[in-house]
């Protein structure tokens, strides 16, 4: 039996990037999962053909984590669905990129901790009412925050904001449902290699590398191996942890802007 046959898992923001690279490792190892995504429709259904064919069930919901309205369409439809949760992954989040503290504006703000913030807490929220009614064994959450949550990179300000606000929230939230048998981490990506990354101008691959010490840029399946131990037994005395996986970026007493 494959590890994850018979959970029931949602990943927000699964569409594609880091989310789709933690859903293709679930659904090889048999998980059956609620792919929520946003705005990306053809690619959440040629995400759900793909995995298909692990022989998990695979769903799709659509909606706005930053609203009110979105949170509750998503949480209606697990419960439809699945009637429960065994686990998550928060991955839904806005990057506006590098922006210069002089430019951001209430607008921006508001935009990017609706998501980031408020949308990851009130996934959390729901997320444990759900996983207190599978005592004894609980549930386990995962929340992608960033390795800037305490690294600093010009232009940077208002994204580190947001991340360093999941940090805190991962080990508050642990603390708090620990007696429930909920653990709760978070994974702080590095450079990953994703298309708003890649097609960006001057995107060159091996100059990154050059910076990252394992010399090589991370993957999307690199998040999603790392999510893949911390949702199942093998990390069960882990929780309120924030797991960096950058290739060893932060341990460098300076880094470029680029990685």
């Amino acid at each position: 039996m494959k590890e994850l046959s018979g959970k029931r898992i949602l990943i927000t923001g699964a569409a594609k990037g880091i989310g789709a690279g933690i859903a293709e490792v679930f659904a090889e190892n048999g998980a059956d999962l609620l792919l929520h995504f946003r705005s990306s429709p053809e690619e959440a259904e040629a995400l759900k053909t793909r995995l298909s064919v692990f022989g998990g069930a695979i769903h799709l919901c659509r909606a706005d984590l930053g609203t009110k309205e979105g949170i509750e369409t998503l949480f209606a439809e697990v419960d439809r669905v699945f009637g429960g949760l065994d686990a998550a992954v928060n991955n839904a989040g806005w990057d506006p990129g590098f922006m210069p503290f002089d430019d951001i504006t209430f607008e921006t703000y508001e935009k990017l901790t609706s998501m980031n913030i408020r949308g990851t807490l009130f996934c959390c929220l729901n997320e444990i009412r759900r996983m207190r009614k599978n005592t004894p064994s609980g549930g386990s959450i995962v929340n992608i925050g960033s390795v800037q949550m305490e690294t600093s990179v010009t232009g940077r300000t208002l994204y580190a904001t947001s991340k360093g606000a999941i940090h805190s929230m991962t080990g508050q939230l642990a603390l708090e449902c620990g007696k429930d048998h909920i653990r709760i981490n978070a994974i702080a990506p590095g450079y990953i290699e994703v298309a708003r990354m890649t097609e960006a101008p001057g995107f060159n691959r091996e100059e990154i590398a050059e910076g990252i010490p394992v010399g090589r840029i991370g993957e999307p399946r690199d998040i999603g191996e790392t999510a893949m131990f911390l949702v199942s037994g093998r990390s069960g005395f882990l929780s309120g942890q924030s797991i960096i996986v950058d290739g060893g970026v932060s341990r460098k007493l300076a880094r470029g802007a680029k990685v």
